[in-house]
């Protein structure tokens, strides 16, 4: 993530590396957080039983949610340490059994701001025992802003997840899969990343109720 308050470019740097430099400050806050490719890939013979899952929704990946990538080789979720309700602590194993659509998300970021209320409505006419949307803030400063601006826009149904250190964000740009915010992973009951959508989709929308619908249905394999 880049830093909110980075130094200022000094006369030493070269004109382009200071333009680079301007640009990365005017951007800390704004629509799209770039970052790079890395770490290592962990082990994905845990999710060898979930590629028919995969296999059954990707023609549904079109429309409002086109951009949504089917993965080709599945791979297990890191198993992510963020807050739930309740400001103790949580992991995706907690929601074993679950079909996950997992939102990274802050309050600086436009898309993430502008799609939070159709993740709400998909949470609300989706949600069940085996589906949730797991959406989760990462704002690190004014921590009272995340559930004003939800309240504000009138979200009911999402519960509040936050990770105050941003933590999940950087463990997944370590991992290359996070390049920016927002960012929104499907994720089968046994953990393993089905599909991964890089910006804002529109999550209310018919096509991504027919795609998550289907991937609860299709979920299956062991426990995370």
């Amino acid at each position: 993530m880049t830093d909110p308050h980075p130094a200022p470019a000094t006369s030493r740097l070269p004109g382009a590396l200071a333009l680079v430099a301007l640009l990365v400050i005017a951007g800390a806050g704004f629509l799209y957080v770039k970052g790079g490719q890395g770490g290592k890939k962990v082990d994905n013979r845990a999710c060898a039983t979930t590629a028919a899952a995969a296999g059954a929704i990707s023609e549904l990946a079109k429309g409002e949610v086109a951009a949504m990538t089917i993965a080709k080789s599945l791979e297990p979720m890191p198993d992510l340490v963020f807050n739930g309700p309740d400001g103790k602590p949580r992991t995706l194993a907690d929601f074993n059994g679950k079909t996950l659509l997992l939102n990274i998300w802050a309050t600086w970021c436009v898309p993430c701001r502008q799609e939070m209320a159709a993740l709400d409505r998909l949470q609300q006419h989706a949600g069940s025992d085996k589906f949730e949307v797991v959406a989760i803030n990462i704002d690190t400063s004014r921590l009272d802003r995340p559930k004003s601006f939800l309240d504000e826009i009138g979200v009911k149904a999402l519960a509040y997840y936050a990770d105050p250190k941003a933590d999940v964000f950087f463990r997944l740009k370590q991992t290359g899969q996070v390049l920016g915010l927002p960012t929104t992973f499907l994720i089968d009951p046994s953990g393993c990343r089905i599909g991964l959508m890089a910006g804002p989709a529109a999550w209310d929308s018919a096509e991504a109720q027919a795609l998550v619908t289907r991937a609860a249905q299709s979920g299956a394999g062991p426990g995370r």
